[in-house]
């Protein structure tokens, strides 16, 4: 039975930290798992790799995860679910959308308390965290589960767990690396403007443009990225610094594309020219080394 205010306070009622720990393991690699499908899913249907985008839409559907299902009449997500518990509110009764939406929100505050907000759950009387004080939330045993149906259930998501987090994390990881690489292609956007505005006011032989000839005042490196330099028009961006090791010392190059008016366009590593404008390089590919994996679409080879 869940205690109502006023009643005196019985912290067996409520689930402990290391029970919600071990719900909230399960119920964030069910989450990666998601997020690794759509991704993969965006990816084949051409939709770009936007690494913000991508951890938007794994954001938002983990506020829906949640509050859908602890509002439900599981009153729990999947992880909880599995570990006995429910979310109910201060006299045990079933929450609303509303309500699991402010707890949703106020895990913020738990995450930028250092995380002290969730430590709570050790010292407050019926075993809350920041957030469940802000939202008047519990988090309680379900005394209408078998009593050792928490620990078999548990039991039966441990492999489920692994098996999922194996192929999740090397997904995410590729993910992520593809955002790393995304800095550099941003930070390389002033350098065509720049090396465009030079061929517009010289019309003279691209090749020449060079990072000294132009004096760029750009930024030429970043978190991810080691360096950025204009040879012969064609920018080289080469990865390091915080990059991860699958990229770092890598070279990624955006060349210049010309059509018969003279009209300048860019390709972008493997890519190929737009059509009516052939690269000033030939065998344009061949500047890059990095993984075509770990490049946008924009920058891959046709299929």
């Amino acid at each position: 039975m869940i205690q109502v205010p006023g009643a005196a306070d019985d912290r067996a009622t409520y689930a402990g930290f290391w029970r919600r720990f071990a719900a909230y393991a399960i119920d964030y690699v069910i989450v990666l798992l998601g997020t690794a499908v759509l991704g993969a899913a965006a990816t084949i249907a051409g939709l770009g790799d936007d690494g913000a985008r991508l951890s938007l839409a794994a954001l938002i559907g983990y506020f829906f995860y949640c509050t859908s299902l602890e509002s439900s009449a599981w009153q729990a997500t999947v992880g909880k679910r599995a570990l006995g518990l429910k979310v109910t509110n201060a006299h045990g009764e079933r929450i609303g959308f509303a309500r699991a939406a402010a707890r949703f929100a106020a895990k913020v505050l738990s995450v930028l308390t250092l995380c002290l907000g969730y430590l709570l759950v050790l010292v407050t009387p019926r075993r809350q965290a920041l957030h469940d004080l802000i939202a008047g939330t519990l988090v309680a045993n379900d005394s209408t589960a078998p009593r050792r149906a928490w620990l078999v259930s548990a039991a039966a998501c441990v492999p489920v767990v692994f098996v999922v987090a194996g192929m999740a994390l090397p997904t995410y990881r590729g993910y992520t690396i593809r955002a790393q690489v995304s800095e550099g292609l941003e930070l390389a956007s002033g350098y065509r403007t720049a090396i465009e505005t030079a061929w517009r006011n010289t019309q003279g032989d691209l090749t020449n443009l060079s990072s000294d000839s132009l004096g760029l005042q750009l930024p030429q490196s970043g978190r991810y990225v080691e360096s950025i330099e204009v040879v012969s028009a064609m920018i080289v961006i080469t990865y390091g610094a915080a990059a991860d090791d699958a990229v770092a010392g890598s070279v990624l190059a955006i060349v210049p594309a010309l059509d018969s008016e003279g009209a300048l366009a860019w390709v972008c590593g493997y890519g190929e020219p737009p059509a009516g404008f052939e690269a000033v390089f030939v065998n344009h590919p061949s500047y890059s080394d990095i993984a075509e994996s770990f490049v946008p679409s924009a920058c891959r080879p046709p299929r």
